[in-house]
């Protein structure tokens, strides 16, 4: 059975709040959109488990790398047969609370799935735009 309009829109919102908790920095709220067992892929590595994924989510806050960030998502494809979809969207990170600009840029393709307490990451990957990685280099060496 493909999905219903419901299940799109319930599976674009589980991606919205995601980001929301993300930049409220609201680290059990954003772990608990996945699965127990789900994983997030990222260039840093790969977190399975609630656990996994707060303690690194824990540690990219920490470091600075969330402060300031808002998350804007776009361009959702949603395909999927009843209970399984996958998801890509494109993710935009812009600094809001000093002079703003792009921080990052990339892709998500993820897989939810539909459980009693509704959608749920089963995966999530994020593709950091390689252009993030050039501005880092950079800003690297202009300071060198």
């Amino acid at each position: 059975m493909p999905l219903s309009v419901d299940d799109k829109l319930a599976i674009q919102e589980l991606s919205n709040i995601h980001v929301k908790y993300l930049d409220a920095h609201e680290v059990d709220a954003w772990a608990n959109c996945w699965l127990p067992d789900g994983k997030f892929i990222a260039t840093y590595g790969t977190f399975t488990g609630h656990e996994a994924i707060k303690e690194f989510i824990r540690g990219h806050i920490a470091a600075g790398k969330e402060d300031g960030a808002r998350h804007v998502l776009t361009n959702y494809v949603i395909e999927g047969d009843g209970d399984r979809a996958t998801v890509y969207s494109l993710v935009v990170k812009i600094q809001v609370e000093k002079a703003p600009h792009i921080i990052a840029s990339g892709v998500y393709n993820d897989v939810a799935v539909r459980t009693a307490d509704g959608w749920r990451f089963e995966s999530r990957q994020l593709d950091v735009d390689n252009g993030v990685f050039a501005a880092a280099e950079a800003d690297a060496s202009a300071g060198q």
